[in-house]
């Protein structure tokens, strides 16, 4: 009475019925929106950043937590999809991956309040917001990647710290060339 697809993995048959594979069908299309928001939401934050009219920075930020929203839409679907099958260290890993992207929302939303003000000198604020969530985001990538192809632990403890590093390298810069215009426009 099942129905039964074939998924090679490690060479090994592994058999789903009819149930599973819509499940893992469900799983893989919420997996691949949520990289695809998550692109989203990276690139139109980097925009936002470097963007020097308030009213299109705030149009850019609205973007993004449109897209934040999604990816937590997506990552709740694939959780959901086969949280059963998922051993208790992995469902508190993605549980806490839920919980920092609610955070990242509401840090693209302080964004949006403080660019709504159209005060100038809150542009470092803004800075702060979004360039957590950029780094969030960056850093998820790269250790996503890493996963991927199977990293040793220590690799990815070297990978998750230097793209935090690198993130806020870059939020650094962008904050001196924030201060050196208001200097001259001052």
């Amino acid at each position: 009475m099942y129905e039964a697809s074939l998924f090679l993995s490690l060479n090994k048959p592994v058999c789903y019925t009819q149930g599973e594979t819509v499940m893992q069908d469900l799983y893989i299309l919420a997996i691949v929106l949520h990289a695809v928001t998550a692109t989203g939401a990276f690139f139109v934050g980097i925009a936002l950043l470097f963007q020097s009219q308030t009213l299109r920075q705030l149009r850019l930020a609205r973007a993004v937590v449109v897209l934040l929203m999604l990816m937590a839409v997506f990552l709740i679907i694939a959780i959901l999809s086969h949280v059963t099958s998922l051993p208790t260290n992995k469902q508190l890993i993605f549980g806490g991956l839920f919980l920092l992207l609610v955070y990242m929302i509401w840090r693209t939303i302080q964004a949006v309040i403080v660019l709504r003000t159209h005060q100038q000198a809150d542009q470092f604020k803004v800075l702060a917001h979004v360039g957590f969530v950029l780094i969030s985001l960056f850093d998820g990538f790269a250790i996503v990647s890493a996963l991927d192809l199977h990293a040793p632990p220590w690799l990815l403890v070297v990978i998750a710290v230097g793209a935090v590093v690198i993130g806020i390298s870059v939020i650094n810069v962008r904050k001196k060339m924030l201060a050196r215009v208001a200097v001259r426009s001052s």
